[in-house]
């Protein structure tokens, strides 16, 4: 998962402090990103497998779109 990704879904479904972790992963260059991933590395990995998660639920739900229109 690209950090783009992990850092939107921060922003999105984290708690106040993922939320602004997430802002300021946003803003980091590549020093301050290392370091944010590097000291909450627990909350960076939960929030990548959950970005994941959702890149594959809007998979599967775009082909299930797709499969209902061709029928």
């Amino acid at each position: 998962m690209n950090d783009r990704k992990t850092i939107e879904t921060m922003m999105e479904y984290g708690g106040s402090f993922v939320r602004k972790l997430g802002a300021a992963a946003l803003v980091a260059d590549e020093q301050n990103l290392r370091r944010i991933k590097s000291t909450w590395p627990e909350y960076w990995e939960q929030y990548a497998r959950m970005a994941q998660q959702l890149s594959e639920v809007e998979k599967q739900a775009s082909v299930q779109h797709n499969n209902n229109n061709i029928k």
